[in-house]
């Protein structure tokens, strides 16, 4: 059984503004995505990384984990798609082309500006797709959601005890995975959202695994003295 992880850094982050995109910025003097290599390396289950990023950022991204001793020459960098799905499609036929896929095999995807995520996170996200065959990250919502198709009144309210925030690890067994995904038709592709919606449109079940508050998504400007408050610490 082998443990494989796609880290997604396909984006260039237009919303954090500034011309490198966000995966490359520094909290606390260390790069998001040599943080987040990190996190993979020292859960002690993945067997092998890839992160997928822009064609122009594959050789930069080389370069930043050539810095750290501890990331250098751990994680494969290959090119992510255009959007979500073509990221994960390349990462799940990279991992493919390196050997054969059993039917034991696992594969986590996790976006790359989650840099807190802990090894209990990772393991837990492991061990429910090994019950479910499929699971995510998430946490309780603490905020009440309200619907609203117009964006001008609320239409309905849902019951909060319902709500969960998803986040990432997405963790699904492998062949499953890919069946389901190189079966999508370009309509489907368009409307992922995340790698959970790959399954959820076959019908499989996704799962709930351990998420944490502390796990933020880094996105906005105002996110990153958010994290490097965090990362002091850890």
């Amino acid at each position: 059984m082998m443990i494989y992880a796609a880290i997604l850094a396909g984006g260039r982050g237009t919303r954090m503004g500034g011309d490198l995109p966000k995966q490359f910025l520094a909290i606390n003097g260390v790069p998001i995505v040599v943080r987040t290599v990190r996190a993979f390396l020292n859960c002690g289950i993945v067997d092998r990384i890839v992160i997928c990023v822009p064609r122009d950022y594959i050789d930069f991204t080389g370069k930043v984990l050539a810095q750290y001793p501890d990331t250098c020459g751990k994680a494969s960098v290959i090119e992510g798609g255009a959007d979500r799905t073509g990221s994960l499609e390349n990462a799940c036929r990279f991992f493919e082309a390196q050997g054969d896929i059993s039917e034991q095999d696992v594969l986590i995807t996790h976006d790359c500006v989650r840099p807190f995520v802990t090894s209990e996170m990772i393991i837990s996200s492991v061990e429910a797709a090994r019950q479910y065959g499929g699971a995510t990250a998430a946490i309780p919502s603490i905020d009440t959601i309200c619907v609203s198709s117009g964006g001008k009144v609320i239409e309905s309210v849902p019951d909060r005890s319902q709500l969960y925030s998803v986040q990432t690890p997405q963790t699904f067994m492998f062949g499953e995975f890919c069946e389901i995904l190189y079966s999508l038709t370009d309509s489907e592709k368009s409307r992922v959202t995340d790698a959970s919606a790959v399954f959820r449109m076959r019908g499989r079940t996704v799962a709930l695994s351990n998420g944490s508050p502390s796990n933020i998504k880094i996105t906005h400007p105002s996110d990153i003295p958010i994290a490097e408050r965090l990362a002091e610490k850890i």
